[in-house]
């Protein structure tokens, strides 16, 4: 379990340096897009409004994502203790966001709307997303789960933290 939860902290640690990039990227997107309101092309049929909460979700996931995951990423260097509670806030938002390109994987078979490579590209963000967020479940979802807390070395003395200048003083 210690093994798994290294991977996860470096996992935590990529995905948010990945999703605040993603989320700084879509930043002017999401100022700009406005709801779709009433007009003659407007259907509101259960299959356009989960498509549109779906772009509501794509567009502010990533700035949650790198929030949750560099907290948890964070947590687990440091070994403190919210590193659970963190990991699990992490592992449901990458969850959540999975969700999208699920959706968008059943749309694009649905209304043909790319081709098999566009389609395997979101298929592998789904599933990428939702193995870290179920292993991150795995590993940290028991209360009494072993904790593989970080490995620095802790400075017992004053004076052998300050290396060079303890001979001075």
């Amino acid at each position: 379990m210690p093994k798994l939860q290294k991977l996860l902290r470096s996992s935590f640690g990529y995905a948010s340096v990945v999703s605040f990039a993603v989320s700084i990227a879509l930043a002017p997107a999401f100022l700009r897009a406005p709801l779709p309101h009433a007009t003659p092309r407007f259907h509101a049929d259960p299959f356009s409004l989960l498509l549109i909460a779906m772009r509501e979700v794509i567009l502010v996931m990533p700035a949650v994502m790198a929030i949750t995951t560099g907290l948890a990423w964070w947590a687990l260097r440091k070994g403190l203790p919210s590193a659970r509670m963190r990991v699990l806030a992490a592992s449901i938002s990458c969850l959540l966001m999975s969700m999208p390109f699920l959706v968008a994987g059943i749309a694009i078979v649905k209304y043909s709307l790319a081709g098999s490579v566009e389609l395997a590209g979101v298929l592998v963000l789904f599933v990428t997303l939702v193995s870290v967020g179920t292993a991150g479940l795995v590993a940290f979802g028991k209360r009494n789960a072993p904790f593989a807390a970080s490995v620095q070395p802790r400075v017992t003395n004053s004076m052998e933290g300050m290396g060079a200048l303890a001979s001075t003083l």
